[in-house]
């Protein structure tokens, strides 16, 4: 890589000070890239300048934090995820554990753990199963609190499930009922320096990653491994792969999903398979981008 443009260091170093988010654990091109773009949008002429900003200027920082952290949720992203979540996953893991501790890593608006909670409600209502939901941008978790909708944040929700789920707020808006709202758990948490929940027996962690040097993305993965009961699953995005997942005990169980292996690194062959080899190959990521996720077991 070309040397860093001026003031870039500075930039990095007072961001770092200011929020507690390092960004040179991200991909240095793509964040100078990015970097760069922002400094035509806010008319700055220069690095230094915009961490003289930032430095005294607590909604400089706040843009600033918001226009790196990138928000891209929608209620059952994907849907073939979901499918092998509700068909194979879930069912897996209900005969096995009971009651579920599930991990939304990097959830962003709170689409993917309140679909998630749609899903518990369906398969498996009077277990109180429980979903913490993290993310690093405060902002984001208030939208996912509130818990009230745009119509295009909804366009995967089958006319059953909106009718039974949601409440119409406004023309366009939805509220999501207060069943589904109950057993989930929104906490500010960063991936990168906060400690990780344990046992849990599923994680999601999709397109969170991968803009994570690659330092920075093994130890994320180990922590995630370790959070992970026996038996559990981690799911990840489409755009991200774990290269020999066995050095954190993981084993790939199918494209994007990986099952924490027991003592002796053996799974039982009959929960070898996370779903069927149908669907294996279908699944696309959904998440937030750039910065996210956890915090301690609940």
């Amino acid at each position: 890589m070309d040397a860093r443009p001026e003031g870039f260091d500075l930039l990095v170093a007072v961001f770092k000070k200011r929020t507690g988010i390092d960004l040179s654990a991200y991909k240095e091109r793509q964040m100078i890239r990015r970097l760069t773009s922002y400094l035509r949008r806010v008319d700055a002429p220069s690095f230094a300048v915009l961490a003289s900003r930032i430095a005294r200027d607590d909604a400089a920082l706040q843009h600033l934090k918001d226009y790196i952290t990138i928000n891209v949720s929608e209620f059952f992203r994907n849907p073939d995820r979901y499918e092998a979540l509700e068909r194979e996953i879930l069912p897996a893991l209900f005969q096995e554990f009971g009651t579920l501790r599930i991990w939304s890593a990097g959830c962003s608006i709170g689409a993917e753990p309140y679909s998630l909670s749609i899903l518990l409600e369906e398969l498996d209502p009077k277990t109180p199963h429980r979903i913490l939901a993290t993310d690093v941008d405060v902002k984001a978790l208030e939208v996912a609190k509130a818990g009230i909708y745009n119509e295009d944040k909804l366009k995967e929700v089958s006319s059953q499930r909106l009718r039974r789920f949601f409440t119409r707020e406004e023309a366009d808006k939805w509220r999501v009922a207060p069943e589904i709202k109950r057993r989930v758990r929104f906490q500010v948490h960063d991936l990168l320096k906060d400690p990780y929940p344990v046992g849990q027996h599923l994680i999601l962690c999709r397109n969170v990653v991968i803009y994570f040097v690659d330092e920075a993305k093994e130890e994320v993965f180990r922590k995630l491994a370790e959070a992970l009961v026996e038996g559990g699953y981690l799911m990840i995005g489409s755009t991200e792969s774990i290269f020999r997942p066995e050095r954190y005990g993981l084993q790939a169980v199918g494209s994007f999903v990986y099952r924490k292996m027991k003592k002796g690194g053996v799974l039982g062959v009959a929960r070898d398979r996370a779903f069927s080899p149908s669907s294996a190959g279908r699944f696309e990521a959904g998440g937030r981008s750039f910065v996210g996720a956890g915090r301690e077991a609940f």
